[in-house]
């Protein structure tokens, strides 16, 4: 009996390139020029959850950016089975 190994497909490279893209955008919006567009609403003493508007602003990006890194080693990164 020959033991053949499951054949996987690699991820596409579709799906590399998309998950790059977004996370190059979260951290574009978390920390970088993204701030400007909720600073306007941050100076006015804004909250967002009751939290201070740039905080909270800065940490759903870091979620996002979290939520990506996450996908990338359950759908990239991870090792097959063989």
């Amino acid at each position: 009996m020959v033991n053949t190994p499951a054949t996987h497909s690699p991820p596409s490279v579709r799906l590399r390139r998309g998950l790059l893209a977004a996370f190059l955008f979260a951290l574009f919006m978390g920390a970088g020029p993204g701030l400007y567009l909720i600073n306007g609403y941050a100076r006015e003493g804004g909250t967002i959850l009751g939290m201070p508007a740039l905080y909270a602003w800065a940490v759903g990006w870091c979620a996002v950016e979290a939520a990506l890194v996450l996908a990338a080693y359950l759908l990239i990164w991870r090792k097959q089975p063989e």
